[in-house]
């Protein structure tokens, strides 16, 4: 299938010179966007073109606004009982209201109307609405397959296909459903498909999709956004439930994420935190409709500081100054690590993220390590923590692979803000505890420090002397609120 690279205009740095309409320009003032962000730069003339689309950045880059904004620019209007002339299909209800959200800001100029339709909710105000007729559709793929086999959603004059998300959308088992809502639409539509990576493992099953499509490849897969900061805490297994709260207090609690790998874990993780005095809400599969959007709107009004999320929600949490990310379980696919981190430092905010790695975790954070190419730094809290009595020792001089031309971390950063290089030229080394019984705890001992060396461990190895210059990324221990780069 021939494919064209994308290259930015060398003067698309403003939308004004993207070709936007007047309309479009106008809710793009009113949406407080100052300049386009690169996948906005390269993929809108395409899109404006009523070309094929193939998209890969990375998460919090502003996808949204980048199919969204020329697809408005161009879209008619569809008469009363008639419609979608687009369709956007979206994997989780949280992503496809953050698309709702930004169609209903667009169209207040364009006057365009849409709909949306999710899981969770009623059929009949979904049904009421395509029945009186839409521009825009947004949907999830179970509920408009529901919808499509009962009769109601009818889409034939669908000219413009979005498929958001679409690596995950396949993750999540959609193929199925995203063949039978193609098969209903017509066969000359613009189909433009967005996802965080573009390798044919990820999306292989869907690339048939498009025709001659335009690629525009912001960022490889295990990119992570350079506002991003990020850290690893080794944690002994039986003082890793414990830990949290203390971090979270040292750190300030205040518009924190924490994942856990499982609905289960997330809501323990939120009963010990209550009980520690941090407010805090659950967001997961087994939460419904009304419970997640009641959570999220806690959480953007700072009702609560803490939401504890899982992976399948990873991608469908979009709230502005998130001031860090606590993964207190290790993902198991490296990739989700790249999503949830990515739910801070967005839009040109500056973020960092904090990962809790048991002795069954280390491996997990050695393959994050290579996707990304860069290893993850030590942190080092200002107060002792008790990381229990034998937590993994992460060798500070191992190496990452380098996929993809990515650059190599060489930072271990102290809360307050100095930092130390690594030497990264020798091979990665992961001193888990010995297997010979452990003596019992004495009596009356002080919480272990992480850096002591205990009886039968090599001692630590020190990084070389403190990195030179100065960072303007937010650090641990800086308690204010995120900021946006200059």
């Amino acid at each position: 299938m021939p494919m064209t690279q994308s290259t930015t205009a060398p003067d698309a740095t403003t939308f004004s010179a993207l070709g936007l309409s007047p309309d479009v320009l106008a809710a793009v003032d009113g949406l407080g966007y100052d300049e386009p962000t690169p996948v906005q730069a390269q993929a809108i003339p395409y899109a404006l073109e009523g070309r094929d689309l193939l998209a890969a950045a990375q998460t919090g880059t502003g996808k949204t606004a980048a199919f969204l904004l020329p697809a408005l620019s161009r879209l008619g209007h569809a008469a009363r009982q008639q419609g979608p002339l687009m369709l956007v299909v979206t994997p989780t209800r949280e992503l496809a209201q953050q698309i709702a959200d930004v169609c209903s800001a667009i169209e207040k100029r364009t006057h365009h109307r849409s709909a949306t339709v999710v899981g969770g909710v009623g059929y009949e105000p979904q049904k009421a609405a395509l029945r009186r007729g839409c521009d825009v559709l947004v949907a999830t793929p179970g509920r408009l397959v529901d919808l499509i086999e009962q009769g109601v959603a009818d889409l034939s004059g669908v000219g413009v296909l979005v498929i958001d998300e679409a690596d995950r959308m396949l993750d999540m088992g959609f193929l199925p459903a995203m063949r039978k809502i193609v098969g209903q639409t017509p066969a000359d539509r613009q189909t433009m498909l967005f996802s965080a990576t573009l390798d044919e493992g990820s999306i292989g099953g869907i690339r048939d999709l498009v025709s001659n499509p335009a690629i525009v490849e912001i960022a490889h897969k295990g990119t992570v956004a350079d506002t991003i900061d990020q850290f690893e805490l080794p944690v002994s297994l039986e003082a890793k439930n414990n830990l949290l709260a203390p971090v979270l207090a040292a750190e300030g609690p205040q518009h924190v994420i924490v994942f856990c790998r499982t609905k289960h874990r997330a809501d323990a993780c939120c009963r010990r935190l209550r009980r520690a005095g941090i407010s805090c809400a659950p967001i997961h599969g087994n939460r419904s409709q009304n419970q997640r959007e009641r959570a999220l709107a806690s959480f953007r009004s700072g009702e609560v500081d803490v939401l504890v999320a899982t992976d399948v929600l990873a991608r469908g949490i979009d709230v502005s100054d998130v001031r860090y990310v606590v993964n207190f379980d290790v993902p198991a696919d490296p990739e989700d690590y790249i999503h949830r981190i990515g739910r801070t430092g967005r839009a040109g905010e500056t973020g960092w993220a904090l990962t809790f790695v048991t002795v069954n975790d280390a491996d997990d954070l050695l393959a994050i390590e290579r996707l990304m190419g860069q290893v993850v730094p030590a942190y080092e809290p200002a107060r002792s923590l008790d990381t229990g009595e034998e937590p993994p020792e992460l060798d500070p001089s191992r190496t990452a692979e380098k996929p993809h031309g990515g650059k190599k971390s060489s930072r271990t950063r102290k809360r307050g803000g100095s930092g130390k290089s690594r030497n990264q030229e020798k091979t990665v080394e992961v001193s888990m505890p010995s297997e010979a019984p452990k003596p019992s705890k004495p009596q009356g001992r002080g919480p272990s420090k992480r850096g002591e060396k205990r009886p039968g461990e090599a001692p630590r190895k020190k990084a070389p002397a403190q990195r030179s210059g100065s960072s303007s990324r937010r650090r641990p221990g800086d308690h204010g609120g995120a900021r946006t780069r200059s």
